[in-house]
């Protein structure tokens, strides 16, 4: 009984720390109606390369414009930050997540074949989830993308169509409390960064 008991735990354990997203625990979600970023989304390039981290977490890198460009142009009261996933120097930029290690590890898929293709999809819309995370809330705003390509690929693999029963998306940035600041200039600061660490 202890016994099982422990291994519960540790795989518990193991598959919360293998979560990227907060949208994970998130139920439900809002569609926003901003046509302003819906515009720009549509003008950008809808394709990306697939790409693997070193502990197996599989993802399509996508143009940083969907950050960079999108996130000024919310309309939404307190402060808006990008993910850290875009800001850090070790970060994987903008991009749209495919398979988490763990899932790779359940069903034993050792080598993905595909890394380095390009991959296409569609915007689909603006959604926000709210968040409680150590009593706060907050709400993470995402673009939702359709990409029957991505679904393929998971099948083909023996995985579900969709990553956790969630479309794919873009996380564009976290929503919280506080005074709103200037985006368009705080994006142009960690683009400026970035180029300078490159």
């Amino acid at each position: 009984m202890l016994k099982r008991f422990i291994r519960h735990f540790a795989l518990l354990a193991v598959s919360a720390a293998a979560l990227h997203s907060p949208l994970i625990a998130a139920t439900d979600y809002q569609v926003e109606d901003q046509p302003q970023v819906m515009e720009c989304a549509i003008q950008l390039e809808h394709k990306g390369i697939l790409k693997q981290k070193e502990n197996g977490y599989l993802y399509v890198e996508v143009s940083k414009d969907f950050i960079a460009k999108i996130l000024p142009l919310i309309q939404m009261t307190g402060k808006i930050v990008p993910p850290r996933h875009y800001t850090s120097k070790k970060g994987i930029g903008a991009h749209i997540s495919v398979m988490y290690e763990n899932e790779r590890i359940e069903k034993e898929i050792w080598q993905i074949g595909e890394i380095g293709q390009t991959f296409t999809f569609q915007v689909k819309e603006l959604r926000t989830v709210k968040l409680n995370k150590d009593g706060k809330m907050r709400k993470l705003w995402l673009l939702a993308v359709e990409a029957p390509a991505l679904e393929r690929l998971r099948v083909n693999y023996g995985l579900q169509p969709l990553l956790k029963g969630h479309n794919f998306h873009i996380t564009i940035g976290t929503q919280m409390p506080g005074k709103s600041e200037n985006m368009a200039e705080k994006v142009a600061e960690w683009v400026a960064q970035e180029r300078e660490a490159a």
